[in-house]
């Protein structure tokens, strides 16, 4: 969704879903090894992840500096920023960027392009908690932000731990007040409606969509996690190939069988997350910003798309 602020168990398993009925949430993110990658799994392979970046950049950047140019914007925060590719993008396309994770493996990932690159010296990174964003350790612009940017998913990640949507809404609510009057939210979550009635993915959602095109991750399986009849959670489950990179010959990489052949293989670490319907979201962000902002929908970063277009992610 792109919001503006105005001035006034049982287990299932399809191969790409599982069931399982719980009746408690597991995760805590009071304990730092709880908090998903925690280990650095995924911010040693996240490029080989991601796959060609300029092939992701492809599906949205055009879009997203659109909603930019169109509020005027100059300071942007990347408050999911991962190992910093959007926000390298946008320092690029000259922008005024902080970046904030709550991954200190992917921060690192961040810092060391960083420093490698003296163009982006002015680049602010650091250690942020969607729960305590203001206490970032990077340095807020005294008026706060033109445009906060969470895409990737990344919002889902963050489980309820409250109840009722209120650690959802406390989170957007430090969103929306770091944010400007008359500035910009770019936020997405997966088509979780596709999901939940359909119990598999969207087509090509892995390895050929809008901000994924890797060709090395397979295995790829979903345990949906059932509360009373409700899906509550998805746990992503995947592998990763690492023939001929430098890693197939670290301690952690195994044998697995990809197809018809055993290749080396690391096993990427289950991600949690929390599906928000279209509809449920919208509501969540009506509560926060209120009816009076600018709401709009675009799926897969699209601004017209068929009626019968099935996106991968609404924005």
């Amino acid at each position: 969704a792109v919001v503006s602020t105005q001035s006034t168990g049982r287990i299932f398993s399809f191969s790409t879903v599982s069931f399982v009925l719980e009746f408690s949430m597991a995760v805590n993110f009071e304990k730092k090894e709880d908090r998903p990658f925690s280990n650095g799994r995924e911010a040693r392979v996240w490029h080989m992840y991601v796959g060609d970046v300029e092939a992701r950049f492809s599906n949205y950047k055009e879009t997203l500096l659109k909603i930019l140019d169109s509020r005027k914007a100059q300071t942007v925060y990347d408050v999911a920023c991962g190992t910093g590719i959007d926000s390298v993008m946008l320092v690029e396309e000259g922008y005024r960027v902080v970046s904030s994770d709550a991954d200190e493996n992917f921060l690192h990932k961040a810092n060391e392009m960083k420093q490698k690159r003296p163009e982006l010296a002015d680049w602010q990174i650091g250690f942020g908690d969607w729960l305590e964003l203001k206490e970032a350790r990077v340095k807020h612009p005294a008026d706060g932000y033109d445009a906060i940017l969470c895409i990737g998913n990344s919002f889902t990640t963050l489980p309820d731990f409250e109840g009722e949507k209120r650690t959802h809404v406390r989170a957007l609510q430090n969103f929306r007040d770091l944010l400007k009057v008359g500035g910009v939210l770019i936020i997405d979550h997966r088509n979780y409606d596709y999901t939940l009635a359909n119990k598999k993915y969207p087509p090509n959602s892995h390895c050929s969509s809008v901000y994924y095109n890797s060709d090395r991750v397979f295995n790829i399986k979903t345990d949906l996690v059932e509360e009373e009849g409700k899906v509550v959670k998805l746990i992503f489950k995947s592998d990763m190939d690492v023939s001929g990179t430098e890693l197939e010959n670290d301690s952690d990489i195994i044998l697995k069988r990809r197809d018809e052949v055993m290749v080396p293989t690391l096993e990427l670490n289950d991600i949690p997350c929390y599906p928000h319907t279209l509809e449920g979201f919208t509501e969540l962000l009506k509560t926060v910003f209120g009816d009076q902002a600018e709401h709009r929908v675009l799926p897969d970063f699209r601004e017209k798309a068929p009626d019968d277009f099935v996106p991968n992610y609404w924005v």
